[in-house]
């Protein structure tokens, strides 16, 4: 995490505690607490990991 946090509303879970600003997927900025974080953060990574085996795929199947 690059800046410092402040205390805000975590956009996730509605709670007042330290946030810090981060781009959601949309590229907008959105505060979240660092538990709301990780779970966001995991999330996208399964989704580039998916995307990404299933194009593997793709051009494994399309080179057979």
């Amino acid at each position: 995490m690059a800046s410092n946090p402040v205390i805000a509303r975590c956009q996730h879970c509605q709670a007042e505690t330290q946030t810090y600003p981060y781009h959601g997927s949309d590229l907008e900025r959105m505060q979240l607490c660092k538990p709301c974080y990780d779970v966001y953060l995991a999330r996208e990574m399964v989704s580039y990991w998916k995307d990404h085996m299933a194009e593997e795929q793709r051009r494994t199947d399309a080179s057979s």
